[in-house]
């Protein structure tokens, strides 16, 4: 017995000395924070671990909580503890684009997005006429409240806010988007794909969006033509006559896309698409994998009439039906300027006729 007693009093100490190791150790694994960060509207996924290193570590207090089912540490760290991160912190895609989102969709949360550049944006340019459009279309003046201007560079900004409310700025890394970019060149070709990415985002934050170039102008509302069976609805450069027709000819000009897991794959897919082709515009990689997003991805793809939604290359000719017109097949800037203020003035003349003569009212 004596002999057992004796054996305890020196196996004390050891035990006491593994009970604080363990301690330590528990101290130093609730350094370990774990952190989400919100990556879709199905998905908050993305987790960050960070590294504790420490000359002296001492654990006072350890709150826990929970956010989509992961686990978030907090904790007070003294004596001389030092945080760093193992891995850089991701920067959040397109910050502050959420509270202008909240601030301008309607009540189903779509939002109408375009996007301008310097060039585009100055007074008596593109982004007057598109505005002029909906001031004096047929009953769309209010959609200016749901629509959000993309600026490229920091003078398109300002000219921005002088014209409209609702402006967001995106910069792209290296990239300088000022001046007039000529179709199909190097330039023009990263800017269209910029905007893949921003509509890719509004999609991951759970926003319908319409996006609209720019050199259109918008006489009717395109929503009427616009339907809930589809995923995506773009315009057409040429329509067969089939809505559902996948051989109709894409213009990605206009095109309409509710946010669902299926629509951000499918953006994901576009965007990756653009490395496995030859350098080219996004609506000619959308028209190559076309088949394979409604095909893989069961995709419901959608077209509108030309009739309602045209452009110079292929249009209806009927002024009681057209809701959009697309400076498209018009090269260089100044040419869609003089363009599209012709369209302006023909829009102005057909709504100052009688009723009886509007009904006969062509384009040509």
């Amino acid at each position: 017995m004596g002999k057992s007693v004796g054996m305890l009093q020196h196996a004390t100490p050891f035990l006491l000395g593994v009970a604080a190791t363990l301690v330590c150790l528990t101290c130093y694994r609730s350094k370990i924070i774990v952190g989400g960060h919100a990556r879709s509207l199905e998905a908050f996924s993305l987790i960050n671990a960070t590294q504790v290193n420490s000359t002296h570590i001492a654990c006072e207090k350890k709150e826990v909580a929970s956010f989509d089912d992961h686990l978030i540490s907090r904790e007070e760290v003294v004596n001389q503890t030092t945080v760093q991160n193992a891995t850089p912190v991701e920067e959040e895609p397109f910050p502050d684009l959420l509270p202008l989102l909240k601030r301008v969709a309607t009540i189903d949360k779509t939002v109408i997005i375009t996007s301008v550049n310097e060039a585009w944006a100055m007074p008596n340019s593109l982004l007057d006429i598109f505005l002029e459009g909906f001031r004096i279309g047929e009953g769309i003046e209010h959609l200016l409240n749901n629509l959000i201007v993309v600026t490229l560079d920091p003078n398109a900004l300002n000219h921005c806010t002088a014209a409209h409310p609702h402006c967001y700025p995106l910069t792209v890394d290296g990239k300088n988007f000022t001046s007039e970019k000529v179709f199909m060149s190097s330039d023009y070709i990263d800017l269209v794909w910029s905007k893949v990415k921003l509509q890719r985002r509004i999609l991951e934050l759970g926003y319908n969006f319409l996006f609209t170039d720019v050199d259109i102008v918008w006489m009717r509302n395109p929503f009427k033509h616009i339907t809930v069976y589809a995923d995506l609805t773009t315009c057409s450069d040429e329509f067969l006559g089939d809505p559902d027709d996948i051989n109709n000819s894409p213009n990605t000009g206009l095109i309409y896309v509710k946010p669902t897991q299926k629509t951000i794959e499918m953006m994901n897919y576009w965007l990756d698409a653009r490395n496995r082709y030859p350098p080219n515009h996004e609506q000619t990689i959308f028209n190559n994998i076309k088949a394979d997003l409604a095909d893989n991805l069961t995709v419901k793809i959608q077209y509108i009439d030309t009739s309602y939604c045209g452009g110079f290359c292929n249009h209806g000719n009927d002024l009681n039906k057209i809701c959009t017109m697309h400076a498209n097949c018009c090269i260089g800037l100044q040419s869609k300027l003089h363009d599209l203020r012709k369209i302006i003035e023909d829009w102005k003349f057909y709504k100052a006729l009688p009723i009886e003569e509007k009904r006969n009212g062509s384009f040509t």
